[in-house]
């Protein structure tokens, strides 16, 4: 014998009794002590015209003082006898034309130097040549020619090295881009 039981009428029943339960269920208040909310600050202001005027002034300015320091005595350094701009020469000055370029209120002066080897005279007239390549190389990058206030020589009267010896001379057959006073 076989007995056959199904769950419907008991699956209905339970149904009703949980929505039943449900229709009735009470709503209690909330017993627990109101939270506390911090106030909100008020907005900060917005900044003044002036206010972001001199902001942007500090900015321009922190720029200009990175651009100077940039151009601040670069050295760029020549051969033997030569006043030819090396790979490296070159390098350095496209550097300093980048800032030149950008920032084109700046100005700078060049000086080209000669090792102690030499006359007097040859050595003025082979620190001109190297000041004059430094000077043309700038401006062959995009350097206005008023940026340079001047190409001069010193020969070997300013060396960057005391010393009487090959690593002495290499310091001191050189040109030097430096940031002209009236940036100051």
């Amino acid at each position: 014998m076989r007995v056959h039981f199904t769950f419907a009428p008991f699956a209905a029943a339970l149904a009703a009794a949980s929505l039943a339960a449900c229709s009735h269920a009470e709503v209690k208040p909330d017993t627990e002590a109101k939270k506390e909310v911090a106030p909100v600050a008020p907005a900060a202001a917005a900044p003044s015209a002036d206010q972001k005027a001199a902001e942007y002034k500090a900015e321009g300015q922190a720029q200009l003082d990175q651009a100077m320091k940039r151009l601040d005595e670069v050295s760029v350094f020549f051969e033997f006898d030569e006043s030819t701009l090396t790979k490296d020469a070159t390098a350095r000055l496209a550097d300093v034309a980048a800032v030149l370029v950008k920032h084109p209120e700046l100005k700078v002066k060049i000086e080209g130097h000669a090792d102690e080897r030499g006359t007097p005279d040859y050595n003025l007239a082979l620190g001109q040549r190297r000041a004059s390549a430094t000077k043309g190389y700038l401006e062959k990058l995009g350097v206005k020619s008023d940026q340079v206030e001047k190409a001069i020589s010193y020969g070997s009267e300013k060396p960057k090295d005391p010393g009487h010896n090959e690593e002495a001379w290499k310091q001191n057959r050189r040109g030097d881009v430096r940031a002209a006073d009236d940036n100051k």
